[in-house]
């Protein structure tokens, strides 16, 4: 996943918060000002929170093949709202369609932001006590009549 700025990232979790809003009745805020404040901790939250409980719920993460990421995005949505006296949320049906509209938002800010994957790197793996004739160190061709080496650098795995 690549790693959007912080601004671009409150950004998304405006549009989120906002769209939850106006879709439900069971998400509402009590002002301009404690929406501001729910964006501001809801993106530190997600910036500094998520990683651990992500890696902390990584089976059941993964035995729901990802939809637990939005269970986790919900836990961070109620967090939120239990901080900030302004942000409302009726049930846990509402903090899940919070996180929805939060994570579609984020989703479009990380196309949006540009940062591509770095794809596919070279790595050379080097094996110390093996030679790629199989013989032992310090032992000469001569000595395994299996295989002559190569004179090509074969060390390479791309992956």
């Amino acid at each position: 996943m690549a790693a959007i700025p912080f601004f671009l990232r409150l950004i998304a979790v405006a549009l989120g918060l906002g769209v939850a809003q106006w879709t439900s009745d069971s998400v509402s805020f009590a002002s301009g000002y404690s929406f501001a404040f729910s964006v501001l901790i809801l993106g530190a939250v997600l910036t500094l929170l998520k990683p651990v409980l992500v890696l902390l719920m990584l089976p059941f993460v993964i035995l729901t093949l990802g939809v637990g990421l939005w269970f986790v995005n919900a836990l961070l949505v109620m967090l939120t709202s239990s901080l900030i006296p302004g942000f409302y949320l009726a049930d846990w049906g509402s903090a899940f369609w919070s996180a929805i509209w939060v994570s579609l938002f984020t989703l479009g800010a990380m196309a949006m932001s540009g940062k591509k994957d770095q794809g596919f790197r070279r790595v050379v793996v080097h094996q110390s006590g093996f030679r790629r004739n199989g013989s032992a160190p310090g032992a000469s061709p001569e000595q395994n009549p299996k295989k002559a080496p190569k004179k090509e650098d074969d060390d390479v795995i791309d992956i």
